[in-house]
């Protein structure tokens, strides 16, 4: 029984479906005991919430001065890029009021 409370305690969306009435709690230790954790029933809830603990995590091991070198990089391709573009006119109608 404790392993089932601290794997429910990891995929909170599981308390949703309880509480929306979808399942009870008997239900899913019933189907946690006979097929475990690792049965595809759970990915849904395991790759459905993202807490914010795990954005966190994410986010911490981002590398900003890569980050910020690869945008620098980029810039330089599309300031490039925009140079071999050629930028055409609208083309106007020099028309005066005695062409009428």
């Amino acid at each position: 029984m404790d392993d089932f409370k601290a794997f429910v305690k990891t995929i909170p969306a599981i308390r949703e479906e309880v509480a929306n009435g979808h399942y009870t709690w008997q239900q899913l230790y019933e189907f946690y005991v006979l097929y475990g954790e690792d049965d595809p029933m759970w990915d849904t809830y395991k790759k459905s919430h993202m807490d914010l603990t795990g954005m966190l995590d994410i986010l911490k091991n981002i590398d900003l001065d890569a980050l910020s070198k690869s945008f620098e990089g980029l810039q330089k391709i599309l300031n490039l890029v925009s140079t071999f573009v050629v930028k055409e006119q609208p083309k106007t109608q020099n028309r005066q009021w005695y062409d009428d």
